[in-house]
């Protein structure tokens, strides 16, 4: 399998340049509440903060909108990079906006456009790392690794030049690389899964329920945390936002055991532990026993609805909206949350809203049933009898697809190579696509595998089958 390794480069590649698009907003998003706070007072925040989300939400959901407008490769790189310059240029007017219409229009703008970057991003990761072990590892390494970049920069180099150059450089290279990714067929319609009936849409609306609900928890304990901040009781970039980057690569670690069969479960447990920190804010010694509780449940949290979306979206029948559906829910969910949660903890206090984090949290629980089912039953069997299935057809050549590191559309081909007779203008009309497109993915299949005819390459199929 030393073939498979050699897939790992490119993924080591999108995760980082997932972890950079990831940076810049999460540097974007702290820009504009610490802004606000200046601009327009600390009672404030929690509004900007809501309608930011709502931004960054609606950044998601024209991604997909804009694929459907934008069918060729060179109308869709110019469409990402004009997306690209115009995000730059509204965080440089964030930077010296002094004026309250200014600040806001430019404000929302960049979260406006960080989200439609981001939609792009999830899309190429998806491609990326459709059918890889290690999608729950990169991805959760690379954002953890974000946040203590994030740490050191609003930390030990607080000053807008550096905020700046730092969501310049870290756009510029994740616009390269999904501009580069766009020649390998990244900008193309994922390969669907076989499985598209009931059952998938079942699991999806069963992960959409399961997101709301954590949002709805996390938004709870958000609204408190960000007034805070705001009225300078207490700094969440501070050390203990440290615990959140522990928390990602944690979580990035337990997603990939056993193909995610344990991370539904362990998110579960870190929502339900999160509940309990809403005890701790109320008085000011337990800001930080809260708040440290609250970033290692972001961690689970960020990575299920990143990680649980990016294996989804392949299976669905529009990958460019299902790769970002996570944080689409997340931010529409959090957003109605926050300033109806801050009205509460200052009526009733914070054993209101532990007590709505704990339904929140059984829902969560409930939703996820089936999928923690499967975890227990994995611990039971331990694997034994895993490796003595008997793989269906499709199943062996998804796996010598990920071995040869073929791209979902190369796959897509290598499957009508290997089990019809078409020639490559019948595979170019089955696929709606150019003769001269087909000979590229060819030609790219036969390079990855080693082979020169059609022929060996059944021969190579049937040798690692046969193995």
């Amino acid at each position: 399998m030393r073939k498979g390794r050699r897939d790992l480069v490119p993924q080591l590649l999108c995760s980082g340049c997932f972890a950079l698009c990831f940076y810049a907003f999460m540097l974007i998003e702290a820009f504009v509440n610490e802004g606000c706070a200046v601009i327009f007072g600390s009672g404030a925040v929690n509004t900007l903060y809501a309608l930011g989300l709502v931004c960054t939400g609606a950044g998601f959901l024209s991604f997909p909108l804009l694929c459907r407008a934008c069918k060729g490769e060179n109308s869709r790189k110019a469409a990402l990079l004009i997306a690209g310059g115009l995000c730059l240029a509204a965080a440089a007017v964030l930077t010296a906006a002094a004026r309250p219409a200014a600040f806001l229009l430019s404000s929302a703008a960049a979260l406006l456009l960080t989200g439609h970057i981001g939609g792009w991003m999830y899309h190429t990761a998806a491609v990326c790392f459709a059918g890889s072990r290690y999608t729950g590892r990169m991805i959760g390494s690379g954002m953890g690794a974000s946040i203590f970049l994030q740490f050191i920069v609003q930390n030990l180099t607080p000053c807008r030049e550096v905020f700046l150059g730092s969501v310049f450089l870290s756009l510029a290279f994740a616009l390269c690389f999904m501009v580069r990714a766009m020649k390998g067929g990244a900008g193309e319609k994922p390969l669907p899964a076989p499985s598209r009936g009931r059952g998938g849409r079942e699991s999806a609306a069963a992960l959409v329920a399961a997101v709301a609900l954590m949002s709805l928890a996390a938004g709870m304990i958000d609204s408190v945390l960000t007034s805070f901040n705001a009225e300078k009781a207490y700094d969440i970039y501070g050390g203990v936002r440290l615990l959140y980057g522990l928390g990602l690569i944690l979580a990035g670690f337990v997603a990939d055991i056993k193909e995610r069969s344990y991370l539904p479960l362990a998110t579960v447990c870190a929502v339900l532990l999160s509940s309990v920190c809403m005890f701790f804010l109320s008085e000011e010694v337990g800001y930080f026993a809260g708040t440290a509780l609250m970033y290692l449940y972001s961690g689970f949290y960020a990575v299920f609805l990143t990680v649980m979306f990016l294996d989804y979206a392949p299976k669905s029948g529009c990958p460019e909206l299902w790769a970002g559906m996570g944080r689409i829910v997340r931010s529409f969910t959090v957003a109605a949350t926050v300033l109806p949660a801050l009205k509460v903890y200052d009526a009733a206090g914070s054993t209101v809203l532990a007590a709505g984090s704990c339904l929140a949290s059984i829902g969560v629980l409930l939703a996820l049933l089936p999928h923690i089912g499967h975890a227990v039953a994995a611990w039971e069997r331990g694997g034994e009898d895993s490796g003595r299935k008997e793989s269906s057809p499709r199943e062996k050549l998804a796996l010598y697809a990920q071995s040869r590191a073929l791209t979902p559309r190369e796959t897509e081909v290598l499957e009508r190579l290997l089990t019809t007779e078409e020639d490559l203008q019948g595979i170019a009309d089955s696929m709606y696509i150019s003769r001269r497109m087909v000979q590229r993915y060819v030609s790219s299949i036969y390079e990855k595998t080693e082979t020169k005819t059609r022929l060996g390459l059944f021969q190579s199929y049937i040798s690692f089958t046969a193995d």
